[in-house]
């Protein structure tokens, strides 16, 4: 299993994390809901902006994400600190750039959710 290339910095302000649902709701003509659990656990997600601050480290990362990007890889979650196995959802599909000029040197930025258990590695 591979691990979170040490070179791609998360960015907090391109952060946010969600859960997958565990619940199904299923509609009545009266308008009431019936809810039931479906499953113990699910998949949950964070939404991550990741910097990369060359050419070459964008290279690099978008080379991570086509070899490991759909397995999963051990990460650094950033809400516990503790190592968790995590994936990219969709694989290297999953993955979007922009690149970004910073004092006359082109930066990269890749969006992209990863989903876990979120579980100790």
């Amino acid at each position: 299993m591979s691990g979170w290339p040490d070179y791609a910095d998360i960015r907090a302000d391109g952060y946010s994390a969600g859960s997958g649902e565990t619940h199904a709701r299923t509609p009545f003509d009266d308008g009431m809901v019936r809810q039931e659990r479906r499953f113990a656990s699910a998949l949950r997600t964070r939404r991550l902006t990741v910097l990369l601050s060359s050419d070459a480290d964008q290279a690099r990362f978008d080379a991570w994400v086509r070899d490991s990007g759909g397995a999963w890889f051990d990460f650094t979650d950033t809400e516990t600190g503790g190592r968790v196995r995590a994936r990219i959802e969709g694989g290297a599909g999953g993955v979007r750039y922009r690149a970004r000029t910073v004092r006359n040197r082109r930066r990269w930025e890749a969006s992209m959710t990863i989903e876990g258990p979120f579980t100790a590695a």
